[in-house]
């Protein structure tokens, strides 16, 4: 006796296979999107650790704003002022650029013994 066999409905195999396939898609964009936002995060926390350091800096410059030697730093460099009775030497084989800057602006001019 030969007993008969149920066959698995084709319609619901094509089904079942599609729903797979549409799951495993979904879940590869989903992980795709995960892994971009994963890396912006990095990024993100990169600069702002470089920030902190910054701030940082900028904080112990604060501090030291006040002292004579950050005054007088500030006043050479920035500013291109001079102590009285200091004499200032050029040399022109360096860049003219910052000669040109310096002239330009005028810092360094009121110190007569530039131009020799």
């Amino acid at each position: 006796m030969k007993t008969k066999r149920k066959k698995f409905p084709v319609a619901l195999a094509i089904i079942i296979l599609f729903s797979v396939l549409y799951g495993s898609v979904k879940i590869g964009k989903s992980i795709s999107i995960r892994n971009q936002k994963l890396e912006i995060i990095s990024g993100n926390k990169k600069e702002i650790s470089n920030l902190k350091l910054e701030i940082d800096n900028l904080n112990s410059e604060l501090e030291n704003s006040s002292s004579a030697d950050f005054v007088e730093k500030v006043a050479r460099e920035d500013l291109g002022m001079v102590k009285p009775r200091e004499v200032i030497y050029v040399d022109k084989n360096k860049e003219k650029v910052s000669k040109a800057k310096f002239s330009e602006e005028g810092k360094v001019s009121n110190n007569k013994n530039l131009n020799k």
